[in-house]
């Protein structure tokens, strides 16, 4: 087929000189060019004499319509040449000044405007004597791939201006006229360039500008005002650089050598169309996802739906890996063709291949994903016009057995009550008329009464399938200042302790600590079932509550026939894991919270942690108990500090001592006589603490302290194999009548046991109040390690807005956005980040992923991922930031300062890490930003950023050097009084305080009402 057919005209045979667009400005007469990949490679040593030079100045300068490369290849906008669009479209070049062109990140549509400007200074050509002879030295040797060699350049200054106009037809009408009188100007040298001030005003409001040049300072500007007048102000052969070269194949300077006749095959221009054509499909397919994509990150998509946005992310990486594939498999075609070594049809390169239609089905997947998101973002607008108030369910953790409980929990709002519309996408689809009967008759519930709130609860991203719409009603709520609750008079006025009834916070918190495999779990799950239920009748005719999914092994029948019981909401995202025997089960701290006496106000928070003595070894175990000290050190206070243990130990764990120790050093000695002891499976010993009690004895009188109580009073003993029971009978497992009688009597124990602990910790017990003025080298270590994350943010940060205000953009900043996250989550140190363009900065976004032993999200090694408990999104804001420059260069050294102080610190004083947390988040602050240059056009504002990070880097090593040459001890109220200077930052205390959130977020995951 003659479209098939390669034209295969060795361009070797031919001296015809050959033009192309000098996309790498290294280039100079006498370089050789490898025409099969479009690169510069090495120069001839050539004599001045060899060379004419004319004198041309040139000057054009013309306004373009987007809208005439909406669906094609934008390149041909550039004014030149189209002999490199392909090596640029395929990425055989690497693209730089107006090549990168091809990486403009928006959509080209009607909105955009071209204003293409070159003036052509001057053209060097090689000399006719040189023509004339064409001879070099047979004995020079030459790269093997080059094709061709450079006989002339033309240099000057070549821009395009890139902007997106608003949607407003008056508007862009008016900003057309000043950009067509700026093209005027520029094109004629006697006409002086200038602007008004309704001039400046227009083009104000241009939406976005992007300026390419073959001059690299012309690229770092951001307006057509500040562009033009560089031109204007810079006509000088002192910037010129290259705009085309003139190529000639290097057969023109050995004429008869045979081993010049490499082969070079130019690609017919139907094929190449054929290619282009593909290539730009490709890249506008990626290009508007991406787009897409980033028009949710602003305030408002991003707080409902950062979930849905991080899966998208990751599906957009997936994507952009099969379009890379493509990209490779095409480069090496095309260099084939150029060789002519490839008789592959277009058909079979392009089309048919399993790439091809992988990508398709992605692509095409995930646009309808983001076409959905954007419906549900208008959709939330109506309901906002409608009085209500979005909440995605899918960040409440809600479970199927008890999600109404829960939702009335959350939601519920003080002094309103919310009526609650659940329902999700299928059921609306299903029955719009229905869904808008609702909103009618709960829109006039709210116009009749104040006091009535509404909240659209949207289960579409749960795995809770509803049946059908719902509402749902929350009671309102009083004021937790007024709520009363029992205490004892304090005894000892010098102790800094709060009775529960002066604090606003009417939780009872209970930290649960104890060895892996002790049932803490087991214990908890048991322990709201001795509240919920009444009689071990009631337990056994209802479904018993299940906070933590529970899995153990049961032996049945005559011939002990093992079954595995498992019961509770299994998902992936569980927090434990029942696969790693002799591991923690538990993998984070959380809180479970469920209602006392029937009050709607005061409630039981039992705060379940990992065990310690895990097998993976002490380094396990030091990140489990670090785990727990950041975890409390969040608390406004503690009730009660409950070990649990197993009666009748032959010894105590080595890290218990370790556990006791470094706790006490972190709460202070107030909480000594909030230290309560409880046993499980009890029933052995008697219910008492057995051989364990001497071990525990001899460990308490080993601390020196006194005052940490072990008696009748605060030791409760339990067994828990009836909540084994009622788990087993949901299972379908038969009990006889003698067993069924031992587990009723251990019911009944366990139960008073549980209401004597309750009373016990409020008639008896003061609150701790973690708030106190308690220093200690643990409570300090504790504190840094939650600021290190949010100083770094806040540094890099603060230097991105300084580089704003550098470039004059002072009306504008980046600002941050922390939220809190529903679930833990890690960064991933292996996996490439996800850039976003925020204002004229490329950001790099970490995707979190979820963790449970091992990545969900990837198969990179443990060590690879970093926890974290927020996240953060950037916004370019129309407010421009509240600190002067010099301020903002003062508060990013002393972050680097201060920064140097806690590594020192915790590397050399509390010899609490290893490594320096903050010296290793710099460096990979700097690594982020150095990637972010190497694989983003338009990035010279991080190039900017990265010197200003390695500024930062040497304030921190100076510091750090100090210290350590002058062996500084230093004093923990130093520290102390570091820390609370940091605090006070607005954006660090910003971002501890979401980190509460957060943590708020886990604590209320389960709530129970006692029946």
């Amino acid at each position: 087929m003659a479209e098939r057919k390669l034209q295969k005209v060795d361009q070797l045979q031919r001296l015809d000189p050959i033009k192309v667009a000098a996309i790498d400005s290294t280039g100079t007469i006498g370089s050789f060019y490898d025409g099969y990949r479009d690169r510069i490679q090495k120069e001839l040593a050539w004599n001045s004499e060899d060379t004419v030079t004319s004198i041309l100045q040139k000057t054009e300068c013309i306004l373009k319509n987007g809208s005439k490369y909406h669906n094609g290849n934008f390149l041909h906008v550039i004014n030149k040449p189209e002999g490199l669009h392909l090596s640029i479209l395929s990425g055989l070049v690497h693209v730089k000044g107006i090549a990168s062109l091809v990486n403009y990140p928006y959509p080209v549509n009607e909105y955009t405007r071209y204003l293409l400007y070159s003036y052509t200074y001057k053209e060097e050509q090689v000399s006719d004597k040189l023509k004339q002879s064409r001879k070099m030295s047979k004995s020079l040797r030459i790269p093997a791939s080059a094709t061709h060699i450079i006989t002339g350049v033309s240099k000057g200054i070549d821009v395009i201006i890139v902007l997106r106009l608003p949607s407003e037809s008056e508007i862009m009408t008016k900003i057309d006229e000043v950009l067509q009188r700026i093209c005027f100007q520029l094109k004629n040298e006697e006409t002086a360039f200038e602007l008004n001030l309704d001039d400046e005003n227009i083009l104000g409001q241009i939406t976005d500008t992007m300026v390419y040049s073959n001059i690299p300072s012309l690229m770092t500007l951001f307006t057509v005002r500040d562009a033009c007048l560089y031109i204007n102000e810079h006509k000088n052969e002192s910037i010129y650089q290259p705009i085309t070269y003139i190529l000639q194949s290097k057969k023109w300077l050995y004429t008869g050598d045979l081993q010049m006749n490499a082969k070079f095959t130019s690609i017919p221009a139907a094929l190449n169309t054929d290619i282009e054509q593909y290539l730009v499909s490709l890249s506008n397919t990626v290009k508007t996802i991406k787009h897409h994509l980033a028009s949710f990150y602003n305030a408002v998509s991003y707080q409902y739906f950062e979930i849905q946005i991080r899966e998208k992310q990751c599906k957009l990486q997936k994507l952009e890996k099969i379009h890379n594939q493509i990209i490779e498999r095409i480069q090496q075609w095309i260099i084939d063709l150029r060789k002519g070594r490839t008789s592959n049809s277009k058909k079979d390169q392009l089309f048919q291949h399993s790439d091809h239609d992988d990508f398709l089905k992605q692509a095409a997947s995930l646009q309808e994903n983001i076409d959905i998101l954007t419906e549900k973002e208008q959709f939330i607008s109506k309901l906002t016009e409608q009085r209500f108030e979005y909440c995605n369910a899918i960040e409440l953790n809600l479970t199927k057995s008890n999600y109404r409980n829960k939702l009335r929990t959350k939601l519920k709002k003080k002094n309103e009550n919310n009526l609650i519309l659940c329902t999700n996408d299928k059921l609306n689809k299903k029955n719009e008329a229905k869904l808008n009967n609702h909103c009618a008759r709960l829109r006039q519930d709210v116009l009749n009464n104040q006091n009535v709130s509404l909240t659209y609860a949207d289960f579409s991203y749960t795995s809770i399938e509803l049946q059908d719409m719902e509402i749902i009603t929350t009671p309102e709520t009083n004021n937790r200042n007024d709520i009363k609750t029992k205490k004892k008079p304090s005894t000892e006025p010098t102790k800094s302790k709060t009775p529960t009834s002066t604090t606003p916070d009417s939780r009872i918190n209970i930290l649960l600590l104890g060895e892996t495999g002790v049932g803490k779990s087991t214990f908890i799950n048991a322990f709201v079932n001795y509240l919920k239920f009444k009689t071990f009748e009631d337990a056994q005719s209802n479904t018993p509550v299940v906070l933590i999914p529970v899995s153990f092994l049961i032996t049945v029948g005559n011939n002990f026939e093992e079954r595995v019981v498992k019961f509770g909401d299994y998902d992936t995202s569980n927090n434990e894991d029942f696969e790693h025997p002799g591991e923690s089960v538990t993998q984070h701290c959380r809180t479970y919270e469920f209602h006392l006496s029937g009050s709607d106000e005061q409630k039981l928070c039992i705060i379940d942690t990992p065990g310690f003595g895990d097998t993976r070894g002490l380094d396990q175990d030091d990140l489990n108990m670090q785990d727990i000290l950041e975890y409390i050190s969040s608390l406004a206070h503690l009730n009660a500090v409950c070990f649990l243990l197993r009666p009748n130990s032959s010894k105590l764990h080595t890290f218990f001592r370790m556990c006791f120790i470094q706790l006490l050093d972190l709460l202070g000695p107030n909480v000594h006589t909030n230290i309560i002891f409880c046993f499980t499976n009890a029933r052995s010993t008697f219910y008492s603490p057995g051989d364990t009690a001497p071990l525990l004895k001899n460990l308490l009188k080993s601390f020196s302290m006194n005052d940490i109580p072990f008696k009748r009073d605060n030791t409760f003993c339990f067994d828990n194999e009836s909540f084994r029971y009622l788990v087993s009978l949901q299972d379908g497992i038969d009990f006889s009548n003698d067993e069924k009688h031992d587990y009723e009597m251990s019911w009944s124990t366990s139960a008073k046991e549980s209401n004597r602990l309750i009373e016990y910790i409020q008639t008896t017990l003061i609150e701790c109040r973690l708030d106190s003025e308690w220093k200690s080298i643990k409570r300090a270590q504790v504190e840094i390690n939650h600021m290190i994350r949010p100083m770094l943010h806040v540094m890099q940060n603060i230097l991105r807005n300084n580089i704003l205000y550098e470039m004059n953009i002072t009306n504008k900043s980046i600002e941050m956005l922390p939220k809190a996250i529903h679930r833990p989550a890690s960064i991933c140190l292996s996996c490439a980040s996800y850039p976003i363009l925020v204002g004229n900065f490329w950001i790099a976004k970490n995707i979190p992923h979820e963790f449970l032993k091992k990545c969900l999200s990837c198969n990179c090694l443990v060590d690879k991922h970093i926890p974290i408990n927020y996240v953060i999104n950037y916004e370019y804001s129309n407010a421009p930031v509240r600190t002067t420059q010099k301020e903002m260069i003062h508060m990013a050294s002393q972050l680097a300062i201060v920064g140097a102080e806690f590594d020192y610190f915790l590397v050399r004083i509390t010899h609490a890490s290893r490594s320096s947390p903050f010296l290793s988040g710099l460096e990979r602050i700097i690594d982020e930003e150095n990637k972010l240059c190497e694989s983003q056009t338009s990035n010279h504002l991080n190039v900017k950023q990265v010197k200003n990070l390695i500024e930062i880097q040497c304030i921190y090593e100076k510091r750090m050097k100090d210290l350590l040459s002058n062996q500084q001890l230093t004093d923990l109220s130093n520290i102390d009084t570091r820390i609370a200077t940091i605090r006070k930052y607005p954006m660090i205390e910003k971002q501890l305080e979401i980190m509460k959130q957060t943590q708020e977020m886990m604590t209320e995951l389960y709530e129970v009402s006692e029946g």
